[in-house]
């Protein structure tokens, strides 16, 4: 039976398989661990076609997501958002792992989920062992190890939109002592929107991702070492961006490129007509793009001594990213050419004068060179005495060189003052110092106490130049002053060194083999901030201080019916300060990111797996979360003092089936998946004028594999009904400037292993 469900499969006809996990820094049973997770493994993941975390987030309580692209991820843990992760200086408020090793990019270093061994979904602040920028949660992904029996596995996939997956695996002993492994994946389908101006695709995925790795254990006690060499390239034509009416009165609303939309008769929400762009210094225009480029080096040594185990994790990470997009989906190059759509810039302002006025386009380009160093010494307790201990220090040095490219034009002479292009060269240098320990003590076979705490220092820095650029524009062509104004040319340098001490206590409590239940409070800061893409001096050295929460949480998680049910639940207050929110600033006249809110979540958690019959299995699990802003004067005046947090639905649930059947001579061979999961409408911004209508998804698969054959085929299918939801909007003129979720894809798999 696939495994279903958050941390369990079937073990025997009767009973729940428990998976182990590693997120308190020691390999201990999901049911025994005092920490909201939900584990999945690899074969759920190659089951449900879970390739990053947007996939991931339908599975998981209390996890969601928003997107602008997959270089700008937002992912939601518990109401807690990132956010704010362009600049240099940039923090996640849920942290990503992967073989221990902090992506500290969430965008520009991750690539698809290929080879996993199991990913581990964190809920709650980890500020003693996982560190800082682990506020709302983190997501733990362990890749699959090397193994010294030889063994592999090869699976092809084909879908609409001229989909395309090719992966694989093998694996086996090098020698007595040595194991490797080599894991590669290929992805690519054509675009899911259209591109109607210079007919091309747009949302279209190529992706290549490769993984060698090995591993010793030595038969003398000796130390274990496993290395890990990984690389991925990705490629796309760009995003999709589609302006949307906002449907509010009052206040200037244009709506400029919503109207542009309805003028010209552009209904497909999956088609636009962004601009051609050429900056400053190119030979020609250039058409969207996105592209990221990354590699890895992991070392993990390891031996054990009489009374403690000695770990050190060695991480050096690289990326390359780059992108252009059109904020606004279209803009003045869609009437250059009036046999496209038969129409004329002059027919626009007679169509709607007020939104031809402010028809503007704000092209973006951004290049970013990421290097990433980590290491982590740890020393851990072992023996199965009452006493049990973790110590460890932590570096960890960013540096990222970002250089964006703003370029604006109107074609009407209302806005010509603010034409022009604008550079910022941006080169950020961070280093995070941690010194951490846990200690926990096992008052009887039922009672456990444990306390920890870390300290970190957090320094962050950088070089920042900020230039107007005379660009040739055609409509002003001596103009110098961007559309998002430049307000002064600088050249400057920026740096804040914030240090914090989180701690932690956790009181379990074990009534039985089946039972088991924690108490914890816990703490978590996300980092200080300083600003992307800063209008003038002040605003590129002004310091946003770190967001700190403190977390109130308690959880049960109990196997019942024999072994074959299982329910886990914890609920949680979580107290949210100094929210970084941007804000008009008055000394500078300008938007800043500033320390400008405080907020209350509240919420519970529910997984529920039930293996009904020996061949069905009922995973159900929903969260339910209260957000509040207690304290939040908005610089436009407006307060959204007791508003939900943006971003955040309140009620999320998700129902999978998982059913085999009796194929007469191929034995059990059919297997039948099904999946629903549905989210509850949320509010995009604080002042609560924007919100994403609930929607939900349903997936599902059919494989059929005979028993004791190496092969399976399956057909499959993700978001059947063809929901049609939003990952991003930006509000602006009267305007939703929205991106859209996936449609409705199908197709068949054929996977073939070998021993």
């Amino acid at each position: 039976v696939a495994a279903l469900a958050a941390g369990a499969t079937l073990a025997s006809a009767q009973e729940l398989e428990e998976i182990t996990v590693t997120a308190q820094k020691r390999e201990l049973g999901l049911q025994s661990t005092s920490v909201a997770i939900s584990a999945f493994s690899g074969e759920t993941l190659k089951q449900n076609r879970i390739f990053n975390v947007s996939d991931l987030a339908g599975m998981a309580a209390s996890l969601s997501f928003t997107a602008l692209s997959p270089l700008d991820q937002e992912i939601n843990i518990r109401g807690i958002t990132n956010t704010r992760l362009d600049s240099p200086a940039g923090e996640a408020a849920v942290g990503q792992f992967v073989d221990e090793i902090y992506i500290g990019r969430t965008g520009g270093m991750n690539s698809d989920y290929f080879d996993i061994e199991r990913i581990e979904v964190i809920r709650g602040p980890q500020g003693v062992l996982l560190g800082k920028s682990v506020v709302g949660g983190a997501l733990s992904i362990i890749t699959a190890r090397p193994e010294f029996d030889t063994s592999g596995e090869i699976g092809l996939s084909f879908g609409n939109y001229d989909s395309q997956q090719i992966s694989g695996h093998a694996t086996g002993a090098l020698n007595d002592n040595w194991a490797g492994r080599i894991s590669f994946q290929t992805r690519a389908h054509d675009g899911y929107a259209r591109d109607l101006l210079h007919d091309r695709d747009l949302e279209d995925l190529e992706t290549v991702q490769v993984r060698a790795q090995v591993m010793n254990q030595p038969a003398d006690g000796g130390w274990n070492a496993r290395v890990i060499v990984d690389y991925s390239k990705l490629s796309s034509n760009g995003i999709n961006v589609v302006a949307i009416s906002d449907g509010q009165s009052g206040g200037f609303r244009p709506r400029p490129w919503s109207q542009m939309r309805d003028f010209l008769d552009l209904t497909d929400p999956r088609a636009s007509v962004p601009e051609e762009t050429q900056y400053a210094g190119d030979r020609a225009p250039l058409n969207q793009y996105l592209s990221r480029e990354t590699a890895g080096l992991t070392l993990h040594l390891e031996k054990e001594f009489d009374r403690f185990q000695f770990k050190s994790i060695t991480g050096y990470r690289s990326a390359r990213t780059g992108s252009l997009y059109d904020q606004t989906g279209g803009g003045p190059d869609v009437f250059d050419d009036p046999e496209t759509f038969g129409a004329t810039f002059d027919d626009f302002l007679a169509f709607d004068a007020t939104a031809a006025t402010f028809f503007f386009s704000e092209p973006v380009r951004e290049d970013s060179d990421i290097s990433a160093f980590s290491q982590e010494f740890r020393l851990t307790s072992s023996g199965d005495g009452n006493l049990d201990w973790i110590a460890g220090v932590f570096f960890r040095n960013d540096q990222i060189d970002k250089f964006d490219r703003f370029v604006g034009e109107n074609n009407s002479g209302a806005l010509a003052t603010l034409t022009g292009e604008s550079h910022w060269l941006n080169k950020g240098d961070n280093t995070n110092i941690g010194v951490f320990g846990q200690i926990g003590y096992r008052f009887s076979d039922k009672v456990k106490l444990s306390v920890g705490a870390r300290w970190t220092s957090d320094d962050k820095g950088g070089d920042i130049t900020g230039t107007a650029v005379a660009t040739g524009d055609r409509f002003n062509p001596d103009d110098t002053v961007p559309l998002t104004p430049l307000g002064e040319e600088y050249d400057t340098s920026y740096g804040e060194t914030w240090t914090k001490v989180t701690p932690q206590a956790t009181l379990e409590f074990t009534p039985n083999e089946n039972l088991f239940s924690y108490l914890t409070i816990s703490t978590g800061f996300k980092g200080g901030y300083f600003q992307d893409t800063p209008v003038n001096e002040f605003a590129a050295t002004f310091p946003t201080r770190p967001e700190e929460v403190t977390n109130y949480e308690i959880g049960v998680k109990s196997d019942f019916a024999g072994g074959r049910a299982r329910l886990n639940a914890a609920a949680f207050f979580m107290d949210y300060t100094d929210l970084q929110v941007e804000q008009t600033n008055q000394d500078c006249l300008c938007n800043l990111t500033e320390n400008a809110a405080d907020a209350e979540i509240s919420g519970l958690e529910v997984e529920f797996t039930f293996a009904a019959t020996d061949q069905l299995l009922i995973n159900i699990g929903g969260s339910f979360i209260d957000t509040e802003y207690v304290d939040f004067l908005e610089s436009s005046g407006v307060d959204s003092s007791g508003n939900p947090l943006q971003r955040t639905p309140e009620t999320q649930y998700n129902v999978g089936f998982d059913y085999t059947a009796n194929a007469g001579k191929y034995g059990e061979a059919l297997n039948f998946y099904v999946s629903y999961s549905w989210q509850d409408e949320f509010a995009w911004q604080p002042a609560n004028a924007n919100f994403e209508d609930s929607y939900g998804l349903l997936d599902a698969r059919v494989t059929f594999a005979p028993e004791g054959a190496k092969w399976a085929l399956s057909v499959w299918g993700k978001n059947i009904t063809d929901e049609l939801y939003r990952t991003n909007i930006i509000p602006f003129f009267g305007e939703e400037v929205s991106q859209f979720g996936a449609p409705q894809t199908q197709g068949v798999e054929f996977r073939y292993t070998f021993e």
